[in-house]
């Protein structure tokens, strides 16, 4: 019998399959992934410092949990007590020491009595009625947030189907959660640009050749993925993590429909945007850093404060595009004054190194 051969180690260079789906590598080999992948949450090359550190976090989270929820059980007692002292003893106590009511008999005093423990009833009752507000809104609230993880898992798994109808239902899906909850808005647009990078550069199968015939005209990209793209053009800008980007580096995006997204912000570095019509497109602050802008469409595009260093710009229509601040402009273009590039006629730009 063979000797068994080393053990096989993991690719740290290909990215996680979670979102991936069925795909088929540049060189051709099939995965055989299952439509939805987990990424392990324990990788081998991971160290046992790491380990114990990542550990104690999650006990000290449920250490801090339990306190605070002792300190609620705790409010919560305290004022049934009080009211139950109140409604006994309590209210003789306070007749007794304090000026104007002390002495009184009889009559009064019962009178007294029964009106100090109403004042209490009722301020018991006020307590109460804010306590139950408190706590339906926060069951409300853990409720809402069960639905969405769950609209999120099934957005997720219809994502990584093979059929193009279930990934388009798993994208708007998407869009759906991150316009319903702000929270998970950050975490959406990165799946869904995810999702464009991994599936942009698939070598062409059966089913993909299906989705470009399915795609309109006017974009080179398969349905799924112009879907996705055009989801994060529209997005809530405000809402997005001040600190990630919206990552589609070196995805290909050639021949893609980008006319008026919202890509602000958005890391185009190393894509391919050949041909690309971005036609009054919003690419304010945005990475183009060596992206292949050749025969792009930029009309009256706003680039102001983005990164061209290193950008192709071959044969590019610029005409009227803002590039207020922008880094990285190639010679001819920083030579324009004003705002604009105040071109009247399409550029027809070399190269930039």
């Amino acid at each position: 019998m063979a000797a068994p051969g080393p053990p096989i180690q993991p690719d740290r260079n290909r990215p996680s399959a979670w979102i991936l789906g069925p795909r088929i590598s540049r060189a051709g080999a099939d995965h055989d992934s299952p439509s939805l992948m987990a990424t392990p949450r324990y990788g081998p090359g991971r160290s046992v410092t790491v380990e114990i550190v990542r550990y104690w976090r999650a006990f000290s989270q449920i250490i801090v949990a339990g306190f605070f929820q002792i300190i609620l059980v705790w409010l919560g007692l305290v004022p049934l007590l009080g009211l139950g002292w109140i409604l006994g003893p309590g209210a003789a106590w306070v007749l007794e020491h304090f000026d104007g009511v002390r002495g009184l008999t009889g009559k009064d005093l019962a009178a007294a009595t029964d009106a100090v423990r109403g004042r209490a009833l009722a301020i018991a009752t006020g307590l109460i009625a804010l306590g139950a507000v408190y706590y339906t809104a926060r069951n409300a609230d853990t409720a809402r947030q069960g639905h969405i993880t769950d609209r999120y898992t099934k957005a997720i798994e219809q994502l990584g189907s093979d059929k193009l109808d279930i990934r388009l239902g798993g994208i708007y899906a998407l869009e759906r959660i991150a316009r319903d909850s702000a929270r998970d808005h950050p975490t959406v647009m990165e799946v869904l640009a995810a999702f464009v990078r991994e599936h942009s550069r698939d070598v062409e199968t059966d089913e993909t050749r299906d989705a470009m015939k399915a795609t309109p005209r006017r974009s080179g990209l398969r349905t799924d993925l112009q879907a996705a793209v055009t989801v994060i053009g529209r997005r809530l800008v405000g809402q997005d993590s001040p600190d990630v980007r919206i990552s589609l580096a070196r995805a290909d995006l050639t021949l893609a429909n980008l006319v008026r997204m919202n890509l602000t912000g958005v890391n185009f570095t190393g894509a391919d945007l050949t041909g690309a019509d971005l036609a009054l497109a919003g690419l304010t602050l945005a990475d183009l850093t060596g992206a292949d802008l050749t025969g792009a469409k930029l009309t009256l595009a706003d680039l102001t404060g983005a990164d061209l260093t290193g950008a192709k710009l071959t044969g590019a229509n610029l005409t009227g595009v803002t590039l207020t601040r922008a880094m990285g402009l190639p010679a001819h273009l920083r030579s324009v004054p004003g705002e604009k590039t105040g071109a009247t006629e399409p550029l027809e730009v070399p190269g930039a190194e």
